[in-house]
């Protein structure tokens, strides 16, 4: 993303509320994520609203493919996803989505889901104010088990909650009008298990084309990456990764490419 999107972007973000929890703190996620260990995606795009999106990933030794295909055409937003994991039966999740003022609706139907293996079909209902946000998810082929998520805040400062469980905040800033120089940090707890989370990181738009980023989390591991545009909406990433307390371990190095044909 060049300075001129990125700023676009950051506009764009400024002007709404929060986001629901499935999208909580995505500012600031973005900032602080790097992507896979492995990745290659290529993205083809038509004038319909069609979009074809191959993609391999390995991510903590385990490998991942598939394909999806997304249709946006107005208020309709409609995604077919085929997934592979060895050892597990390829998983096709179809998901139909339509929104109007202040709610969006979707349908997502998955055969076989990857983790139990049966046929299911979900239906979500998103009500988004301009401080707040509520998603109200439950199964469709087996007894109510309806999953209530809840967001309040603003595009920078935002606290979310889901299933009665887990608290999360998230905060992103910005240190100059253009926006070239963000730090972020996202914090987590897990009540049942009385687990927090955290990372702290920040970013710096070199130029037009290059992207630096690094994080420190509560694993206690620092990761930098660097991020070059090759052409419009395509990226390659190098990523370094070291833990401060083990300098006896091996720094590790990753490498990402996104293509968008």
């Amino acid at each position: 993303m060049n300075s001129s999107d990125q700023q676009e972007s950051a506009r764009s973000k400024e002007t709404r509320g929060p986001t629901l929890f499935a999208d909580f703190g995505k500012p600031a996620y973005d900032l602080l994520s790097f992507g896979r260990d492995q990745y290659f995606s290529i993205s083809t795009g038509s004038d319909n609203g069609l979009t074809l999106i191959p993609y391999a990933t390995t991510l903590d030794e385990q490998s991942k493919a598939g394909v999806t295909a997304e249709y946006k055409r107005e208020d309709i937003h409609a995604t077919i996803k085929v997934d592979a994991k060895p050892g597990f039966p390829l998983s096709t999740t179809l998901a139909m989505s339509r929104t109007l003022p202040f709610m969006r609706n979707t349908v997502l139907l998955r055969f076989p889901d990857f983790f139990s293996g049966e046929f299911q079909i979900w239906h979500e209902a998103r009500y988004i104010h301009e401080q707040a946000a509520l998603a109200m998810t439950f199964p469709a082929l087996r007894s109510p088990l309806i999953q209530l998520s809840a967001t309040v805040g603003t595009p920078h400062l935002g606290f979310g909650k889901t299933r009665g469980d887990f608290l999360n905040a998230s905060y992103i800033h910005y240190f100059d009008h253009e926006r070239r120089v963000a730090a972020a940090a996202v914090i987590g707890r897990t009540f049942s298990r009385k687990e927090n989370a955290y990372a702290v990181g920040g970013a710096w738009i070199v130029d037009d084309l290059t992207t630096i980023k690094m994080r420190f989390d509560s694993f206690g591991k620092v990761v930098t990456a660097l991020q070059h545009k090759i052409k419009p909406k395509s990226s390659l990433t190098i990523i370094g990764e070291f833990e401060p307390k083990a300098l006896d371990k091996t720094p590790s190095i990753r490498l990402g490419l996104s293509l968008v044909l």
